[in-house]
């Protein structure tokens, strides 16, 4: 029998909470449906190795290469579009390893069109210098490739509560670490440099139509990547 377990309710820590998913009822060994989508040629299935809370969590492994990533994705669910076109969550994530020095690497983003201009946009966090954390902006129809870096470096090997905030109202965006923002990853409407500079170096926010969670290397040469993610939560 295969389950469900999305759960929306009123919590007042992070905001309201709209969406929560423990993965504790889907099939043990195959990726999880329901809301979630797969994206990426990677492995992604139901695991009991190792959980966050309960029994069950999501086993990840990504490969070298964009084709290669390993992403679960909510794309055209009721969430969609989110008030206010801002999208607040969390999840715990237990990473083997992170990507290693000159790997440029994502593990979550939101995308969609921006309106009236054409050209789509995606905001990021990831990473890419000795494992430190990244903000990232990149567009298709437009030419940008843009960055705004951290010194904080990703943790490995125990379980770390990930937060993000994509406001695309306000053109910001937040990330925090077992709920202490880091503070050198807020990037209000421009980062440290761009690649393609079709924007004047702007991020140009969009219409938020889906939220990735998982890994991406784009470069090959960084070798495998094994996490697992568990609580995956949304806000208001």
């Amino acid at each position: 029998m295969f389950l469900v377990l999305v759960t929306f309710t009123t919590c007042k820590e992070e905001g309201d909470v709209i969406f929560h998913d423990s993965f504790e009822y889907y099939d043990v060994g195959f990726a999880p449906r329901g809301p979630w989508t797969i994206d990426g040629q990677g492995i992604i299935r139901v695991d009991s190795a190792r959980s966050h809370s309960g029994e069950l969590s999501v086993y990840f492994e990504s490969n070298e290469g964009f084709d290669n990533r390993a992403f679960i994705k909510l794309i055209g669910n009721p969430l969609f579009p989110f008030v206010y076109n801002r999208i607040s969550g969390s999840f715990y994530i237990w990473l083997d390893e992170a990507s290693p020095d000159g790997i440029h690497w994502t593990m979550v983003q939101a995308g969609g069109s921006v309106s009236g201009k054409g050209y789509k946009s995606e905001v990021r966090y990831g990473g890419q210098h000795h494992k430190q954390l990244m903000a990232n902006y990149d567009t298709q129809g437009k030419n940008t490739d843009c960055w705004h870096h951290s010194t904080t470096a990703m943790p490995e090997r125990q379980w770390v509560k990930v937060g993000w905030l994509f406001d695309g109202t306000n053109e910001t965006m937040k990330f925090w670490l077992n709920d202490e923002l880091v503070k050198d990853l807020i990037v209000i409407k421009k980062g440290q440099g761009c690649l393609g500079n079709d924007l004047g170096g702007k991020w140009v926010f969009p219409v938020f139509e889906e939220l990735m969670i998982g890994w991406v290397d784009y470069q090959t040469g960084g070798g495998t990547r094994r996490f697992w993610i568990d609580d995956v939560m949304l806000y208001h």
